[in-house]
């Protein structure tokens, strides 16, 4: 089994293709919760399409797509299981990550944009 835990950076972006999939053991199953984009979703597809292919199964919860249309070429693989983008959506991360934001919108009311992350153009 080889389960991702990296980045997505111009370095790790298509960092797992054809020539990786292929080297890898027979029966090995791929298993990505980093980023999407770090796996190439058509040479993935395309590995567990083939009957010959080392690769026996992918488990894949981000994808290089996840806010579009869901259009990822191993959706109907019956060797790939496919699971929204979730894993750290527990109550207690979800309930820590709206306080954040609400003291952020309050701080930045109250001219205190100190500390608060701000995208500017």
């Amino acid at each position: 089994m080889v389960s991702l835990h990296l980045p997505l950076t111009a370095e790790t972006r298509g960092m797992i293709g054809r020539a990786e999939l292929a080297s890898m053991r027979p029966g090995s199953i791929l298993l990505n919760t980093a980023r999407g984009g770090i796996v190439d979703e058509q040479a993935l597809a395309d590995a567990l399409r083939d009957p010959g292919h080392p690769l026996a199964a992918a488990a894949v919860d981000t994808f290089a797509h996840e806010h579009a249309a869901f259009a990822s070429p191993l959706f109907g693989l019956p060797n790939a299981l496919l699971t929204p983008h979730v894993a750290g959506m527990t109550r207690s991360a979800m309930s820590t990550a709206a306080l954040h934001c609400a003291d952020h919108v309050a701080a930045l009311l109250g001219g205190r944009p100190e500390g608060v992350p701000v995208v500017s153009a």
